[in-house]
């Protein structure tokens, strides 16, 4: 099943290679799969960068796997399509109205989506991001999928992680859950908060697993760069307002008023959200952090820094802190759930209040001025990733959620 034609998925194929686990599953030739499992996204990026390693891990296991996202034509020239391709995964595209809901768009997007889950018959269906997780889960319940299993990768205001819960949106989760079988959370503060809102039925099963997981074979620790001419700071974010990048160049050029040796890298893709920021959005930070762009493989960055920072204001479980973590680098990041379980004060990072560039800029100094302690906090970093983010143990928690062990 596929919406693309091949001379696109043919043009960009050849970066598949770059995909954790892509030169290691046979993409074609295979036995006949076990079991098919379907993911719902809200776009291929997202597939590729957090889900790659896990659907890389089933079609290593003989599983079929179609992923379906919303297409753009952007999409077809990122690559993100001919890597899944060239794994071994199929691709479809769905329609999705952005923002908040929209009876008739939405309808049409269950209507969609079921018409496709009902012809490819998945065993398992796994969607996730409140809006494609929700309906997707109504289409797989209304499509007689076996096992529904939504992924609250992050609550978002859509599922009350602000104070209040629209009636609709209410209404619409409690519907999604009660067609599941088994819910996956990200961190334990966002279960008690679906507790709390009552929109989990009793008899559902929630299985709380640390996000996507790392690879600790493909992220190793990397020493840290030469501290003879000042300290790196480097943000991997999408452009966005929630992940903090405004907090971020307002204390970095704090620091750069008495530290002009201290570099302030910001990488990651532009914004899709209504919080998104552009590149001239950030203009008037111009002279004081770097701004690099998107980057399929951030090793390279993560090398180039001494300490990663995050100062986001809702996570689910941070993918860039896990990848961090296995690089050994130090972290400052924001108290909120999602990122705080990365962090053992003073060990391996520091924490700061969200929304507070003068907080983040004392943290930042405070690594500057013991630029000493950063080997050890790094060390400490990669510990903490082998103990509790090694994606085969991510992965396997997954499987089980699935009914696939």
């Amino acid at each position: 099943m596929t919406d693309f034609t091949p001379a696109t998925v043919a043009a960009v194929a050849m970066s598949a290679a770059i995909l954790p686990g892509a030169d290691t599953v046979p993409a074609r030739g295979r036995p006949a799969a076990a079991r098919r499992v379907a993911f719902v996204a809200p776009d291929w990026r997202s597939l590729v960068r957090l889900r790659g390693d896990l659907i890389a891990d089933l079609l290593g296991r003989r599983h079929r796997v179609l992923c379906l996202a919303p297409f753009h034509p952007l999409d077809a020239y990122s690559g993100h399509i001919g890597r899944l391709e060239a794994m071994g995964a199929e691709c479809s595209s769905y329609p999705l109205e952005a923002g908040g809901l929209s009876i008739l768009a939405d309808r049409r997007t269950v209507s969609v989506l079921e018409g496709k889950l009902a012809e490819w018959q998945p065993h398992v269906v796994i969607a996730y991001q409140p809006k494609p997780m929700l309906l997707g889960a109504l289409a797989a319940k209304r499509a007689r999928v076996p096992r529904v299993v939504p992924l609250v990768a992050s609550l978002g205001p859509e599922l009350g992680a602000a104070e209040g819960l629209h009636w609709r949106w209410r209404r619409l989760a409690r519907a999604a859950f009660a067609a599941s079988h088994a819910v996956v959370v990200h961190n334990r503060a966002d279960l008690r908060r679906l507790m709390e809102l009552r929109l989990l039925p009793s008899r559902t099963a929630a299985r709380v697993v640390p996000g996507a997981g790392v690879d600790l074979e493909r992220h190793t620790a990397q020493p840290l760069p030469a501290m003879t001419h000042g300290i790196t700071f480097l943000v991997l974010s999408q452009l966005q307002r929630e992940k903090g990048v405004i907090t971020f160049c307002a204390a970095a050029r704090q620091i750069r008023a008495w530290r002009p040796d201290a570099r302030f890298i910001l990488a990651g893709p532009d914004g899709t959200d209504p919080g998104a920021l552009a590149p001239a959005d950030l203009a008037d930070y111009a002279g004081c952090v770097e701004l690099r762009g998107d980057h399929d493989d951030v090793r390279p960055l993560l090398g180039e820094a001494h300490v990663v920072v995050l100062p986001s204001v809702r996570e689910g479980m941070s993918r860039t802190l896990l990848e961090a973590l296995a690089n050994a680098r130090p972290i400052v990041t924001t108290d909120i759930p999602g990122c705080r379980e990365t962090i053992d004060e003073l060990v391996n990072g520091i924490l700061v209040p969200p929304q507070d560039a003068d907080a983040l800029a004392a943290a930042m100094q405070r690594l500057i001025a013991r630029r000493d302690l950063l080997p050890a906090m790094g060390r400490a970093s990669r510990l903490k990733a082998e103990r509790l983010f090694d994606v085969r143990s991510v992965n396997a928690d997954l499987l089980a959620a699935m009914g696939l062990e």
